[in-house]
């Protein structure tokens, strides 16, 4: 895609509507009418622009989305060794984000931004006299414009659902004579909204093989799988408040008539599937490389992909990837801080292509020779890369990397339609082969038999497929900050993150000799060597043993990297063994080394964030925190 072309358009209208710096500032009333706006489909395609424009800064999906709110899972994993308030976010991981944090106000002002623009967008386009000449039984551009922006709106809200429960709901432009000072709404009845207006502009839409900039822009195909999405959220599990008592964390609740959406969602991801304008042809590796050079076909995984700028702005191969040292090569640096658990490595069948295309057990020193990097929270992400890119961004180049955020994939699409049918109907046979599709790209042909069509065959009760959705998700979306969304809905954050601590805190008791029931070995160690890189023989990459199969003994040759080993040890203070601080404190906000006993697997985690200071003041008493965030 030629993303010149689309950011003039961008640009060009980004000052058409004032960024204001309060959401709650509005539109004057000798603001833009449709008549003055949408004279033309021009006009119309770059007020649609503005508002991708909104979406693109860092306090929204540039940056703040991408990785600020990611939380530590059974996958991505941030290590926090403290117990003390730590200023610079890694609360969030640990479930204890504070409402005084600007992150959490300048986020929320930006959706609201992007919010009151869609919203303007839309009332314009419906007031012109192009969208009401054209035709409501077949798609066009104008029609697609309209859908376009609607999905946008949804997707915008479904992420503020997804961090904030509850929120304010706004559907209308903005006019000076109305009370701002409101409460929230109940994120049930914004769901049930937006799949119902999505719903209404489905069928006029367009699949991305018909639009310029294809899956840059939100495609019929896309609002198929996001209304699939937002009913599974509907028909899912919820953190809900206990409005007596604002300091409890709250319970976990499932939304009433849940099985109504869960059919929804099976009727609109199956039109995804049907439709076949999607598919996984591209090998795991080759798709990821793509990403990496600015290319997304418009027919395979990607259903929609923001479009982020070269040069300008994008964490994608800089935060979130392989980290690389600044030194005399045209890569630049990469810091890699977004991290996976270093358990999740182990997670994976050694034959499954995803785990070494996910998960880097080192970083690039400035000479670009692979350099050891593995721990408990330092297993880098490798479906980004600088080293992937065929047009290097230059020797100081940092982030801004321009490597588009893949908001949906179509794998995404095949297992919540395998989970739903599954929820409704059992392992039926269609879910079977959506699981069996994704599979199929994850292993090499010849293992097709075992990997593919036996593991899936064996799965036949309703809780064994369920636990192989789960495991799927897991392998197929790691870094993609997805397995934080996916444990709140299926009502298993709680569950997920007590098992996780105790599998550190395990591992770190068998590598130091204890015996722990159901665990037979961990790895202790692995083992490393320097050997020369055979694509080009200047450099050296890293032969690793102890992944494949787990090592008691150093092999001649190698040398010694301490993994679980290191995770369990005497206390001098103390003088007694306990965890490493990091995996003390790194659930403190659910389990921790103090509250572990007296901490339950189906206790509620507080998963939300509360909603920022400046907000409640904002409001005037309209809006207050619970979940223990009254403070």
């Amino acid at each position: 895609m030629n993303k010149k072309i689309l950011y003039s358009l961008l640009l060009s209208f980004a000052m058409l509507f004032t960024a204001c710096e309060n959401y709650l500032d509005v539109q004057p009333d000798t603001g833009f009418t449709g008549a003055e706006v949408f004279k033309t489909e021009k006009d119309m395609q770059s007020a649609v622009a503005g508002v991708y424009t909104l979406m693109l800064t860092d306090d929204a999906y540039s940056n703040r989305l991408a990785f600020v709110f990611n939380m530590n899972t059974d996958v991505e994993m941030a290590g926090v060794s403290t117990n003390t308030v730590n200023v610079n976010g890694s609360d969030l991981a640990c479930y204890e984000p504070k409402p005084y944090w600007t992150t959490l106000n300048s986020t929320w002002n930006a959706m609201y931004r992007i919010i009151n623009l869609s919203n303007d967008v839309i009332q314009g386009i419906e007031q012109s006299d192009l969208y009401k000449s054209a035709s409501k039984e077949t798609p066009s551009a104008v029609t697609q414009l309209y859908g376009e922006v609607k999905t946008i709106r949804a997707m915008v809200y479904l992420d503020m659902i997804r961090i904030w429960g509850d929120v304010v709901f706004r559907t209308k432009s903005s006019t000076g004579d109305e009370d701002f000072y409101v409460g929230v709404t109940d994120r049930n009845e914004i769901l049930e909204f937006l799949i119902n207006d999505l719903k209404s502009v489905e069928p006029l839409m367009q699949y991305a093989n018909q639009l310029d900039y294809g899956v840059e822009r939100a495609s019929r195909s896309f609002n198929q799988g996001l209304i699939g999405l937002l009913a599974l959220t509907r028909g899912g599990w919820t953190l809900r408040p206990d409005t007596n008592n604002p300091a409890s964390v709250g319970q976990m609740v499932r939304g009433d008539n849940y099985e109504m959406y869960y059919d929804t969602a099976i009727t609109y991801l199956g039109k995804v599937i049907e439709e076949q304008h999607h598919d996984l042809k591209l090998s795991f590796r080759d798709f990821w490389v793509k990403q990496n050079n600015w290319e997304t076909p418009v027919d395979d995984d990607v259903m929609f992909s923001l479009p982020l700028l070269k040069n300008s702005a994008g964490q994608y191969a800089y935060y979130l990837g392989i980290p690389i040292t600044e030194g005399n090569h045209p890569y630049g640096g990469a810091s890699g801080n977004l991290s996976l658990c270093g358990t999740y490595l182990y997670s994976f069948d050694k034959q499954d292509v995803r785990r070494d295309m996910t998960c880097a057990p080192f970083s690039y020193n400035e000479n670009l020779n692979q350099v050891i990097r593995l721990d408990l929270a330092r297993l880098a992400v490798a479906k980004w890369s600088k080293l992937y890119m065929n047009d290097p961004l230059g020797s100081t180049s940092s982030s801004g990397t321009g490597v588009n955020f893949p908001w949906m994939r179509f794998a995404d699409v095949l297992l919540m339609y395998a989970e739903a049918v599954n929820e409704r109907f059992g392992p039926r046979n269609d879910a079977q082969e959506c699981l069996k599709r994704v599979r199929r790209r994850a292993f090499a042909e010849a293992n097709w038999g075992e990997k593919v069509e036996d593991y899936v065959n064996s799965k036949t009760t309703k809780e064994s497929f369920f636990q192989a959705i789960m495991d799927e998700r897991a392998w197929e979306f790691g870094g993609e900050s997805k397995r934080k969304f996916d444990l709140a809905r299926w009502n298993k954050f709680g569950e997920v993150i007590y098992n996780q601590y105790y599998k550190l805190l395990n591992w770190g008791k068998v590598a130091n000799g204890a015996f722990v029931p159901g665990i037979d070995q961990v790895p202790g160690s692995v083992y490393w060597k320097d050997i020369t890189d055979p694509n080009n023989t200047s450099r050296t990459i890293l032969d690793i043993q102890g992944i494949d199969e787990i090592l008691n003994a150093r092999p001649a040759g190698y040398t010694e990297q301490v993994f679980a080993t290191s995770w369990y040890s005497l206390n001098n203070e103390t003088a007694s063994y306990e965890p490493r601080n990091d995996i003390k404190w790194s659930f403190r906000g659910f389990i921790n080394f103090n509250n572990a006993s007296s901490v339950a697997p189906n206790d509620p985690l507080r998963y939300l964030c509360p909603y920022p200071s400046k907000v409640i003041t904002d409001h005037r008493g309209a809006i207050q925190n619970y979940y223990g965030f009254n403070y």
